[in-house]
């Protein structure tokens, strides 16, 4: 009678233990990366309609972090950076106009938080205006590029694995208003690989051995 008692415990236990790993198995896959669009863009000195008498060396900015997941919330990891650069036409090299480097902060499910602002550059590259007195030069023809650097944590118990994010984002502005081209924000896309099915074996691997070891 004991060992019936036994034997019906161990199988209990080990039902209980294999719907845990699936429950939380389909709850990592479920995971995704926080995005990261750029709302708002807008470069003063490209603005040809106002009257401006100094140069703005300033650029505006709003940009939009949300958490996509609908289960867990996110942990974003101090420091985070992001570098803005111009890519004149036809060239291959950046010129770094301003960096912008956030606190680290969590954010629940489904969440979104706006990060708004003006950025301070070292100066638009510039060129002859073709006026006989050329005390103001005009960007060059162009795009501006965002880049990100940052990791995020996924707030489960016992998951305390951090996931780069490497994104950029190329940014055409109005050469006459200054502003972004476009009414809908710009996504941030991926522009280096961090590999995620390493990362998704690595934590089924660490839920076999909670489980089972």
């Amino acid at each position: 009678m004991a060992a019936d008692i036994s034997s019906c415990y161990g199988c209990c236990k080990l039902i209980i233990t294999i719907i845990s790993f699936v429950v939380l198995f389909f709850v990592y896959i479920a995971m995704v990366l926080p995005s990261i669009h750029v709302e708002e863009f807008y470069v003063p000195a490209l603005n040809s309609t106002g009257n401006l008498t100094t140069i703005n060396k300033t650029i505006y900015i709003n940009l939009k972090l949300k958490n996509r997941n609908h289960v867990t919330g996110l942990y974003y990891i101090d420091p985070l950076f992001f570098n803005l650069s111009f890519i004149p036409k036809e060239q291959n090299t950046s010129v770094p106009l301003a960096e912008l480097a956030l606190h680290g902060f969590y954010q629940g499910k489904g969440k979104a938080k706006h990060v708004k602002g003006l950025l301070m550059t070292r100066g638009l590259p510039s060129v002859s205006n073709g006026t006989s007195n050329g005390t103001q030069g005009l960007p060059p023809a162009g795009s501006f590029r965002l880049d990100f650097f940052g990791k995020v944590r996924y707030k489960l118990q016992g998951f305390h694995q951090r996931h780069s994010m490497l994104l950029e984002a190329n940014l055409e502005v109005d050469d006459k208003t200054g502003v972004k081209v476009g009414d809908k924000g710009i996504r941030m896309v991926k522009s280096g690989a961090w590999d995620e099915t390493r990362d998704m074996f690595f934590t089924v691997f660490m839920l076999f051995g909670v489980f089972f070891i």
